[in-house]
């Protein structure tokens, strides 16, 4: 039997190529819907956190079977999470480094399907306890004429640094029909390629510092 032409060797090799080529475009173009859906999810979850009004904006978030692990405490499902919410004081976050990649995702048969985003954080937390380093007010007086000092405070009312990472997951799931829940945040790429409502579906939190 003839082998292949090699004008059949040089179609094929420009074949694979292309298809490589596809594979790496739609790769980079995950890795832009990650980064967007990174940037927006963090800039809507941290303003939600340190609102007043978190504890009607923070659950919307999630899923009703997020798993969530607070600084090593399992919460499980939103009332537990409305409860911790309820039990904390309030907060300011200063996001220092932040990471966000796809998981998943891509095109199978003809559809598109929208990766899940793994997210990481690091950061400073304050929380608005009395005291806090955050409610004193700054003064050049020597700790002699009788102020206070960051140095005297207790730990939670010190600036605490804090590692967080979520998953995020779109919804509904590929080959479903279930509907669309409310809340989640919405993401697309500058193309409108790739575009899905993002929710929390797993988020470990732990102070670090």
């Amino acid at each position: 039997m003839a082998g292949p032409t090699v004008m059949q060797a040089a179609q094929g090799q420009h074949g694979a190529a292309a298809a490589s080529n596809d594979g790496q475009s739609e790769q980079r173009s995950l890795i832009e819907f990650a980064v967007k859906a990174g940037e927006t999810f963090a800039s809507a979850y941290y303003a939600a956190t340190d609102s007043p009004q978190r504890i009607g904006l923070i659950p919307t978030l999630y899923l009703p079977n997020s798993t969530i692990v607070w600084n090593g405490t399992p919460v499980s499902g939103k009332d537990e999470l409305v409860q911790l919410l309820a039990a904390m004081p309030g907060s300011k976050h200063e996001l220092q480094a932040f990471d966000a990649h796809p998981v998943g995702g891509g095109t199978e048969n003809g559809v598109r399907r929208a990766p899940s985003v793994m997210i990481t954080v690091t950061g400073v937390v304050t929380h608005h306890i009395p005291g806090s380093a955050s409610t004193m007010a700054p003064t050049n007086a020597p700790k002699s004429a009788g102020g206070s000092s960051i140095k005297d405070l207790p730990l939670e009312a010190l600036p605490r640094t804090f590692h967080q990472s979520f998953l995020l997951t779109p919804q509904p799931t590929h080959g479903t029909n279930a509907p669309v829940p409310d809340g989640g945040v919405n993401c697309a790429t500058a193309d409108g390629v790739w575009a899905a409502r993002l929710f929390v579906q797993a988020d470990n939190f732990r102070f670090i510092g």
